[in-house]
């Protein structure tokens, strides 16, 4: 369940709670060494070992990007409430319950880590953009209360029931390439999509996409898909993949 959450973060192995970047950083000794890295990650980002003005420095960011960093604790991302833009891809993250103060993001990318617990997301419903892509996520619940979210990439999960993102119907693209989807009933409510991409999973039936007229790109490469006739009522189609399957022939599209 989502809670209002507080901007304090605390170490596992600390007892004091910090409210700023600079109390994380005038304790960096006495933090444990994923959070010590991070802390150092963040100077360097600052340009600064000093830490006051290094808060100064990351608190005139709006976006923050630290792609292979290294990185797995969080926490000390918890006092940059005012970000709207984080980017993490390639790191070592797991847990992401310390971003749950983090409401004015808008875009969070966190694509290639180790995450399989997304619910603490759940908290921030000014998300347009989420990038959650090669991760170890399985459950996508939590993500139905995220309705602002307007692009949407889980390629590269373990994903089989995507029945929770029917309630996401800002979505202009998603992407659900290498999962474990059969049933898509469930995204054709969607209607605002223009790019959806379902690559290598286990669809047989495409007849649930015949209501998302809005499709400029659909890509269903190496899905199973036998046939494909349900496809010719999507008139706004530019780009249109279907390699690697068993349909028979494309007569409905000539």
């Amino acid at each position: 369940m989502c809670t209002e959450s507080s901007a304090v973060a605390q170490s596992e192995n600390a007892s004091v709670t910090f409210e700023s970047f600079a109390d994380w950083c005038l304790n960096q000794a006495s933090l444990p060494p994923e959070a010590r890295h991070t802390v150092d990650v963040l100077l360097a980002e600052a340009g600064t070992q000093d830490c006051p003005q290094a808060e100064e420095s990351l608190n005139n960011l709006t976006e923050i990007v630290l792609w292979r960093s290294e990185i797995v604790d969080v926490t000390p991302f918890a006092s940059l409430t005012h970000l709207t833009g984080l980017s993490l891809d390639v790191n070592n993250i797991v847990d992401v319950s310390p971003l749950t103060s983090l409401t004015n993001l808008t875009m969070l990318s966190l694509g290639s880590n180790q995450i399989v617990d997304v619910s603490p997301l759940a908290c921030l419903n000014n998300l347009t953009k989420l990038h959650l892509h090669e991760n170890q996520i399985v459950d996508v619940t939590s993500l139905a209360r995220l309705t602002n979210l307007t692009t949407l990439s889980l390629n590269f999960n373990h994903i089989a029931d995507v029945s929770p993102l029917a309630s996401l119907t800002n979505l202009n693209e998603l992407y659900l390439t290498s999962n474990q989807i059969g049933d898509i009933t469930s995204l054709a409510r969607l209607t605002n999509l223009t790019r959806l991409s379902l690559i290598n999973n286990n669809i047989v039936d495409v007849s649930p996409l015949t209501s998302l007229i809005n499709l400029n790109e659909l890509y269903l490469e190496d899905t199973g898909i036998a046939d494909v006739s349900p496809l010719a009522s999507l008139t706004n189609l530019t780009e249109l993949s279907l390699r690697a399957n068993a349909y028979s022939s494309s007569e409905d599209f000539e």
